[in-house]
């Protein structure tokens, strides 16, 4: 299930991609989104997949969390 992402929210990359721990927030959106990363002043490109919507706990952080998803 893909999740609705608008412009003003906080994302994240998936947390399959690795090495991208930042939250950005969306600027602009269209076909794709502009993202504003941590500390950047310029907004990257990003495409809409490879992003998640922030978890409340990522936003406090600064920083996305991965979390286990093997419970067993």
């Amino acid at each position: 299930m893909s999740e609705v992402i608008l412009l003003g929210d906080p994302v994240v990359y998936r947390d399959d991609i690795k090495g991208f721990d930042h939250v950005g927030v969306v600027v602009q959106t269209g076909s794709s989104l502009h993202v504003l990363w941590n500390d950047e002043t310029q907004p990257q490109v990003e495409i809409y997949e490879r992003l998640r919507p922030a978890r409340l706990d990522e936003v406090e952080a600064q920083c996305r969390v991965i979390r286990d998803t093997d419970y067993d």
